[in-house]
């Protein structure tokens, strides 16, 4: 008697089985990684490169908050009025962003202004990942020789570029200023941000122009900001100002895309006590513009500033014209960031960034 046999069928229907399984991991691994070179290519267009999350509300704490956070969106900022020793005038802003995304990246924005020349020069890196890691109560950040370091109001900066360089320490003089409610900011539908400030710091240290090298000191501002925001399609108007009789003022207009205001606030600060201002209670008017020829943006560099209540109005006109910053490398927008010139019933030091223009 004989015996069919079928062990090749069932191997042929086992080959089978196992070949779909492997078919369908591929075709799930070449999706996961289309998704992946998706979000790598297309991961942070112009209207979204600055987007956060913060997952609580508490309070500001220093030196502990100086350090980086786990938010999606974080920025270390300086702007800087400075004197060299034969008299010369000049004026700097730097700044650090920690984007978190599909990829962790750092960006690093950096201009310097000649008043005598009134050449404006500007420089930025953008590089992955976060070279101030595991820091406690302070910050470290070096990209590529540029170097931003402090905690406690105890900070360093160092940029060298083709063009110009600086070797920075600055010292806090005051006490930090905390925005909004206990340093959070609500922006309504964009979310919210904790914000505080040192306003007044010295400076001291050296620059380099046209191969000369000189040492100054000055004063700068700091600003930190970090949380969950999403600022893309929003626009700015924003001025740091330190008058005299040590009145600091921060003035904060943003708006959305269809000029809807969203946000408007201010601070003062004198002898140590900061009030916050409703957006009833100051006022902004532009004045004359200034049109870039390289983007075509009209930013208006005149403005009047009203603030009834503590008797102050002054009227601010941008130092040199072409502060434009084209970030269009890193973090794909245009912006127009400089020294101010103040006059009125106070005099003193500012400087003015102005976002959306383009």
């Amino acid at each position: 008697m004989s015996v069919r046999k079928t062990p090749r069928k069932k191997k042929k229907h086992r080959s089978t089985k196992r070949y779909s399984i492997y078919a369908a991991l591929i075709i799930v691994a070449l999706a996961c990684s289309m998704w992946f070179f998706y979000k790598i290519l297309h991961l942070q267009p112009a209207q979204n490169w600055s987007e956060g999350k913060v997952n609580d509300v508490s309070e500001v704490t220093l030196p502990k908050d100086d350090a980086p956070h786990q938010a999606q969106i974080e920025w270390w900022y300086y702007n800087g009025h400075l004197t060299s020793e034969s008299g010369k005038q000049f004026s700097f802003h730097d700044t650090v962003f920690l984007v978190k995304s599909v990829m962790n990246h750092m960006i690093s924005h950096v201009s310097f202004s000649d008043h005598q020349t009134g050449k404006h020069y500007t420089d930025q890196r953008k590089t992955g990942g976060n070279s101030s890691v595991n820091t406690n109560n302070s910050f470290e950040f070096n990209q590529s020789g540029w170097l931003m370091t402090g905690g406690d109001g105890h900070d360093k900066l160092k940029v060298i570029t083709k063009d110009f360089r600086f070797d920075l320490e600055l010292i806090n003089t005051l006490s930090p200023v905390f925005h909004g409610k206990n340093g959070i900011i609500s922006l309504a539908a964009a979310g919210s941000s904790y914000y505080y400030s040192r306003t007044r710091m010295a400076v001291s240290g050296t620059i380099t122009i046209n191969g000369t090298t000189e040492k100054v000191t000055g004063t700068s501002w700091f600003d930190h900001q970090w949380g969950d925001f999403s600022i893309g399609q929003l626009s700015w108007d924003w001025f740091s100002l330190q008058l005299e009789n040590n009145i600091d003022a921060m003035i904060y207009q943003l708006r959305d895309k269809s000029s809807e205001p969203v946000l408007y606030m201010a601070s003062i600060t004198q002898n140590g006590n900061t009030e916050m201002l409703l957006d009833t209670e100051f006022k902004l008017t532009p004045g004359k513009q200034w049109r870039s020829d390289k983007t075509g943006s009209n930013y208006p560099l005149e403005w009047t500033i009203s603030i009834p209540k503590k008797n102050i109005n002054i009227t601010t006109k941008g130092i040199i014209n072409n502060s434009e910053f084209d970030a269009r490398q890193t973090t794909y927008n245009v912006y127009w960031e400089g020294p101010i010139k103040i006059q009125g019933t106070h005099t003193g030091s500012g400087f003015m960034e102005l976002s959306g223009y383009m």
